[in-house]
């Protein structure tokens, strides 16, 4: 089977196995036990979104490489214990990535079609709309097929289970800045696609370290995210050039500031209703306890 796939996808293929086998040749228990703490990221909120996205990938793609990166013969059952926690963290990266997709693809995108900013439609790209392209499908299992052959932890056997695949690279695929909209879309299908691959803790078994079980897994779980890399560049490119319209930069600018105000104003309304709601309810309590008391006196 021929497999058609960007350069660049293939060297970030290159590079994820390098930091794997790196990674399970020093590969120690009491560091595995060591998880960063996420949270104070996911919260963080005095930074913009493509700078906060930016921090997430890269979060992403440490969490996922340190959590599947193992050497198995050293892996015990409290180890397991750490992998759960590990999977915990991850897809709470993946949810918070995924809602500010939404974001992008709802507000902001919006955001340039008020600016006049032409994006290409899902509708000039029906095999785009709901899943990923055949072609796609076909490059994520190319890339899980050379995964398991070079990376280290995978099982070697398993390579008998796929058929013989036969890549063709092309060149430097051109980003415009109308793509935007459509990568947004497909990042949120592998951002989807992921979060299926990691099973929340209360759900993940000791099994799923049975091989071929954690070869399949493992080998798919890293095949999503060199995909959702190689189109977060494209992403990253979409938007540099869409910067370069400094028309368009003031118009979003204009326009942020405007919800900024209009949802200042929304708390303000809704805080002076649970103010006057509180008020009700506490003139409500106090003639209550005028009447008990009136009763008691009787």
């Amino acid at each position: 089977m021929r497999v058609v796939i960007n350069q660049e996808h293939i060297s970030l293929n290159g590079k994820l196995v390098k930091e794997c086998n790196k990674r399970v040749k020093s590969f120690n228990a009491k560091d595995y036990s060591r998880i960063e703490k996420i949270k104070s990221v996911l919260a963080k909120q005095d930074i913009s979104i493509e700078n906060k996205k930016k921090n997430l990938m890269e979060k992403l793609h440490t969490a996922i490489i340190a959590a599947f990166s193992i050497r198995k013969k050293d892996f015990s059952k409290k180890a397991f214990e750490f992998m759960k926690r590990r999977l915990a963290c991850i897809r709470s990266i993946v949810a918070k990535l995924r809602s500010m997709n939404y974001y992008l693809e709802t507000i902001f995108l919006e955001d340039l079609k008020l600016s006049k900013i032409k994006l290409r439609s899902e509708r000039q790209n029906p095999k785009q709309r709901r899943d990923l392209a055949r072609d796609e499908l076909e490059a994520l299992e190319y890339t899980a097929y050379k995964l398991i052959g070079e990376a280290a932890m995978l099982d070697k056997k398993v390579l008998k289970e796929y058929a013989k695949k036969e890549e063709i690279i092309v060149s430097e695929e051109k980003i415009e800045a109308d793509e935007l909209g459509l990568l947004l879309r497909k990042e949120s299908m592998l951002l989807e696609h992921l979060e299926a691959k990691l099973p929340p803790p209360k759900a993940a078994e000791i099994k799923l370290l049975k091989e071929p079980i954690f070869t399949h897994w493992t080998a798919r779980v890293l095949a999503l995210l060199s995909f959702l890399e190689h189109t977060y560049r494209k992403e990253t490119m979409s938007i540099g050039k869409l910067k370069k319209n400094k028309e368009l930069c003031l118009k979003i600018g204009r326009k942020i500031t405007y919800l900024i105000k209009e949802k200042s104003k929304l708390l303000e309304i809704m805080e002076e209703k649970q103010y006057a709601m509180e008020k009700l309810k506490l003139n409500a309590l106090k003639k209550e306890f005028h009447n008990l008391t009136a009763t008691m006196a009787l």
